[in-house]
């Protein structure tokens, strides 16, 4: 368990003057509160940290819980040019996250299609990216949340048996975890979104697809199965490729997709 706020010394020390950090205790949302900055004018490169979120966001509507002192929840704002699609951005995020948590705490990682990375078969991180479009996107707000460590008190029971820290257990090397986290997916995501329509970050998420090979549903935006698939892997636009029972392939570009266990 880390104590203490995120320290902005130690990030800014990481980072250097590329970005603009903003560090705070508590928010009602990183990505609120970067989406009006965005529309205020704020330049790309601003990044948002706060200890904990009072509502933080998910995909889809759904609360992202947020506890004090155990992850890390922040938001970058960019303003990428009109070749850059939000879908490029969650998957060079996801990559960037994976990558990060495997230098640092030095545990393997992978992808859930198309925005959650895993760790030891639990999520630890959930991504969400939005925008602001007029005639073309004015801007795009990439907000990630991670659960660093186990919570106190555990997770609530709603999620308990699908969530996981990227610690877990783990007494973690470094004296600033969570900023030597920070600072590496900054980084990294940082070096992919600068080429982001080269694409460098897709073998890399392929490698770390969680998805193929298995059985998955299809779900609804109500979270009704539609259908069962078997998940074939990913195009290199980002769509997963599933197969049904007949064995016809086609491309999912959107949707909820859910591991069945």
């Amino acid at each position: 368990m880390s104590s203490g706020l995120l320290s902005e010394y130690v990030l800014k020390k990481r980072l250097g003057e590329t970005f603009r950090l903003q560090v705070y205790g508590e928010v009602d949302s990183t990505n609120t509160l970067a989406r009006e900055q965005a529309a205020a004018g704020a330049p790309e490169g601003t990044v948002i940290l706060a200890d904990t979120q009072r509502q933080g966001r998910g995909r889809m509507g759904r609360q992202f819980f947020s506890p004090k002192g155990s992850g890390l929840y922040m938001s970058i704002i960019l303003r990428p040019n009109a070749a850059a699609t939000p879908l490029y951005v969650t998957t060079a995020a996801a990559v960037a996250v994976a990558e990060a948590i495997e230098e640092v705490a030095g545990v393997p990682s992978s992808i859930k299609w198309v925005n959650d990375v895993y760790c030891r078969g639990k999520k630890v991180c959930g991504i969400l990216t939005e925008g602001a479009i007029a005639d073309n996107l004015q801007y795009a707000v990439l907000g990630i949340g991670i659960n660093v460590f186990p919570p106190i008190g555990g997770f609530p029971p709603e999620i308990e048996s699908r969530a996981g820290a990227v610690f877990g257990e783990k007494t973690p090397s470094a004296a600033h975890p969570r900023e030597e986290l920070a600072a590496a997916i900054i980084a990294r995501f940082w070096g992919y979104y600068e080429a982001l329509s080269a694409k460098a970050f897709l073998p890399s998420y392929r490698k770390r697809d969680l998805l193929k090979g298995r059985t998955v549903e299809v779900l609804d935006i109500n979270g009704t199965v539609i259908e069962e698939v078997t998940a074939q892997g990913i195009t290199d636009d980002f769509e997963l490729l599933v197969s049904n029972r007949n064995g016809k392939i086609k491309a999912l570009s959107s949707g909820e997709v859910s591991l069945r266990l």
